[in-house]
Parts: C-alpha cells; sequence; structure tokens
C-alpha cells in the first residue's frame, strides 16, 4: 500500500520526536488512542507489523474520528498517520514525521481532491488504509514457510 509505504518510510528517516507540522493534529473518536485496541488490523512493511484501527470495513458513514497507522517502538506505540474522516469520508492525513507545507494542504471530498497539489497528494483511494485481521501477519508467514497458501480470513479489508 502506497500510504503505508510512505509512512514507515518517513518514521525511519526522521527521529521521534522532531518535526512539529505546522497544521494541527486531527481531533477526534480514535485519534488520542496511546496503543491500538485487540481488534486493530494489521499490516506489514520491511518485516515489521504495523496496526491499523479501526480498520476500513468498519468506517461507515456515521463514522467521524481518525484512522490511525500504529507502529510499535520498544514497549511505546507511534501513530505514523493519522487519517481524519468525516461522516465516513476521508479528508485528509497528517503526520508529525512529515511536515511538509504542501502535503498538509492535501483535501479531499467525496474522493476527489479539493485542495493542494495533486502531485504531492495521496491518491483519494489511499486515505483510508485497508489491514488484515488480528494474527493474519504471522498466521501467513508460518504458511509461507511451510510452502502452503494463505489461511482462511486473511484477505484485505
Amino acid at each position: 500500500m502506497r500510504v503505508t509505504a510512505v509512512a514507515l518510510a518517513l518514521v525511519l528517516l526522521v527521529p521521534f520526536g522532531v518535526g512539529q507540522a505546522a497544521e494541527t493534529r486531527p481531533k477526534g473518536k480514535n485519534c488520542e488512542l496511546a496503543e491500538p485496541p485487540a481488534d486493530a488490523g494489521e499490516e506489514t512493511n520491511h518485516g515489521m507489523v504495523l496496526r491499523v484501527y479501526p480498520r476500513a470495513k468498519d468506517i461507515g458513514p456515521n463514522y467521524s474520528g481518525c484512522q490511525l497507522l500504529m507502529m510499535q517502538n520498544k514497549e511505546k506505540w507511534i501513530v505514523v498517520l493519522y487519517s481524519e474522516v468525516i461522516a465516513g469520508d476521508p479528508v485528509r492525513v497528517w503526520s508529525e514525521f512529515d511536515p511538509d507545507p504542501a502535503k498538509l494542504a492535501c483535501r479531499f471530498n467525496a474522493g476527489k481532491l479539493v485542495s493542494g497539489n495533486e502531485d504531492v497528494c495521496p491518491a483519494p483511494q489511499d486515505l483510508l488504509m485497508r489491514s488484515l485481521a488480528p494474527g493474519c501477519v504471522s498466521a501467513i508467514r508460518e504458511e509461507i514457510i511451510k510452502g502452503r497458501s494463505k489461511p482462511a480470513g486473511c484477505d484485505y479489508d
């Protein structure tokens, strides 16, 4: 997933705690989570398991708040990327690890870019992250090692 790869690259390139974005972090439901709930989705990138909450399949027209992409650093969870959602519609992404004003200016409405430069803004379909069910990353790894196909129920949604 494009957003996941970009977000992870930013975390690896920018030291923790450096770079406060001029735009404010989104506020609302789930925007202040300190760690992902047990039912958070999973994504993997460069061998690291990332957590996604809430899962895209659980964001409906009545949801307003954040979808978070989180990674663990020792005992602490770090929010790598916030996707702000208003009434089920993802409107922007925000990360303290990428304070580029051109990227922070990107705004969307009903899947269309309404503000910002399309050359630097994420694709609308990448605003919400699809994820695997909890436990699927390790289950898929085990099946690959055994030379079998992916386990049932471990599809992106």
